[in-house]
């Protein structure tokens, strides 16, 4: 049989979320509390306008919505130590401290400070810490989204950035000014005409020329045939070298110039006026009326020319026609447009600040380019598309002949036709064996091969067409705005990041605010029924144990 002192030993267990229900059901807390703490709460944000915040710290942290009985005493514990003896006639506090002893009073009156405490237990176990947790997963997930984004950004940056260093290094730019670096490279040109011709006029291409105009001449039917027409064109630049000066054309000058200057000009210098002098162009606003100085024409049958009155005629009718006098047409004299041709007279400007920037850009092209610039000989005429086209024809023409020749040589089966029909031919079309065939065929691929390559076109195209080299350049110009353009975007991340960062901060300190109000609460309430019930241990059981044990492991 269990003894009172076994009985006092006992312990109570109280579901937290049952807490407001048990104390109201054993008449621990009266049954209107909420009504209660409603009206405390009304009191409380009346006398918080007039706390001397100024005094503690404490008091500008406080929210007047979250002060519950907690805050309350820890308030008026504040002012009762400074205001200790501020006090009535009747021994009573006077003021603010006054004002919130009768707060806490009205809490402790009947215990309801149990019943908020209960409501506030559950909401912050049920409601609050929950989903400051939630809001703090998430961000987290948002913090580490962020990180591979700047991680992905990172990459395609220095991506971007490789790319156009091995564009730039391709075409051997600095990367610096790219449109003027793309012309200075134009003066590779030279060079590489200049191995053209080497090459051309070579003994070995000699020998392939004489071996296929022989080979012609042999093969066709009329012996008389005149063989000027095979190989014209190559014939020709071996015996009339095309010029190695290539010249920029003036637009794509012009367009540099242009691009210079914007990049160069002075902001203040943009916006310097330049006085205009002002046109009279004698116009006289006096009458609506516009008189075109045009009589009123009398229809008529016949004005002898036979073209009737209102026939169209044409120009060259009028000038082949002996009917029409000059007089009749009228003379081009008696027309008096009122211009004068005198040289006006233009007053010059000494004002340093004129804007001059765009002729010192002129000025101030790069060496490389302003040579390529001078036109004291004519362009090469290598740089003409349809000069290089009958080149090359008469390049590839050669090459399959000389291909089709070395197929012949080595093909077993016809081997023994071969040498009958080498028997009979001239001496010249069997001097040659298939290794010296192979030596002219190389250099014939060569010279092909310097006249096709892409640098070669490319150069090329970049002396002959603007829009090429727009194209060009704003191909380059776009891998590197790409990168500048990811790089600003690591900055969006950085403030984003920023951003996250004060919300979890806040987060947290919500969290854990809540945690240690949760855990305070719930000593209070049990020393509190304790008490009330002899000293007997009371424990509120439940999910608010598990929540609490969680929030001090983390």
């Amino acid at each position: 049989m269990q003894t009172t002192d076994d009985v006092r030993n006992l312990p109570i267990d109280i579901t937290f979320s049952r807490l407001g229900e048990w104390l109201v059901d054993r008449k621990r807390v009266p049954t209107d509390w909420r009504k209660r703490v409603a009206a405390i709460r009304a009191r409380i944000s009346k006398e918080f306008s007039s706390l001397p915040k100024d005094s503690d710290p404490f008091f500008q942290t406080l929210d007047p919505e979250g002060i519950g009985y907690l805050e309350a005493k820890q308030i008026y514990d504040i002012l009762l130590k400074s205001n200790s003896e501020s006090r009535n006639i009747f021994g009573r506090l006077s003021g603010a401290a006054g004002a919130w002893e009768a707060i806490v009073r009205s809490f402790e009156k009947d215990h309801v400070f149990l019943g908020e405490a209960a409501q506030i237990l559950t909401q912050n176990v049920s409601y609050e810490i929950p989903y400051q947790r939630k809001q703090v997963q998430k961000i987290q997930q948002q913090l580490l989204e962020i990180d591979r984004k700047e991680a992905d950004i990172k990459r395609s940056a220095t991506l971007s950035a490789a790319k156009y260093a091995e564009a730039c290094q391709e075409l051997g730019l600095q990367g610096k000014n790219v449109r003027v670096e793309l012309l200075e490279t134009a003066k590779l040109l030279p060079s590489t005409f200049s191995k053209i011709l080497d090459v051309v006029n070579g003994d070995n291409m000699s020998r392939a020329i004489e071996y296929y105009s022989n080979f012609v001449r042999d093969a066709h039917t009329e012996k008389d045939r005149y063989l000027g027409d095979v190989l014209q064109n190559l014939k020709n630049m071996r015996e009339n070298p095309p010029s190695l000066n290539v010249a920029v054309d003036s637009e794509i000058i012009s367009d540099v110039n242009v691009h210079s200057s914007k990049n160069e000009l002075n902001p203040a210098t943009s916006n310097a006026e330049i006085a205009v002098p002002d046109i009279d162009w004698d116009v006289s606003m006096e009458s609506s009326q516009i008189d075109w100085d045009i009589g009123t024409v009398e229809e008529t049958e016949d004005n002898g020319n036979g073209l009737g009155p209102y026939e169209i005629i044409n120009a060259s009718d009028i000038g082949s026609d002996p009917t029409i006098s000059n007089q009749e047409l009228g003379s081009p004299a008696d027309i008096s447009w009122d211009i004068s041709v005198d040289t006006p007279q233009v007053d010059v400007i000494d004002d340093d600040s004129a804007p001059t920037v765009v002729l010192e850009n002129q000025t101030a092209l790069p060496d490389a380019l302003s040579q390529l610039t001078e036109g004291k000989e004519e362009r090469s005429q290598l740089l003409d598309t349809e000069y290089r086209n009958k080149i090359l024809d008469d390049l590839y023409e050669m090459k399959s002949f000389l291909n089709q020749r070395l197929a012949e040589l080595g093909n077993e089966e016809t081997l023994s036709l071969q040498h009958q029909v080498q028997a009979v031919a001239p001496f010249v079309l069997q001097q040659y064996a298939a290794d010296a065939i192979e030596t002219m065929q190389s250099d014939i691929s060569s010279a092909i091969s310097l006249l096709t390559n892409r640098k070669t076109r490319d150069l090329i195209m970049i002396l002959n067409f603007k829009r090429f080299l727009d194209r060009l350049v704003n191909s380059l110009e776009e891998k590197k705005h790409h990168e500048v353009k990811l790089k600003e975007g690591l900055k969006d991340l950085a403030a984003k990041r920023m951003e996250l960062q004060n919300s979890l901060s806040s987060s947290w300190s919500k969290q854990d605010a809540a945690m240690a109000k949760t855990k305070e609460l719930k000593k209070l309430c049990e020393s509190t029924l304790s008490s009330m019930f002899d000293g007997r241990p009371v424990n509120i059981i439940g999910e608010i144990n598990t929540l609490l044990s969680s929030g001090l492991g983390a």
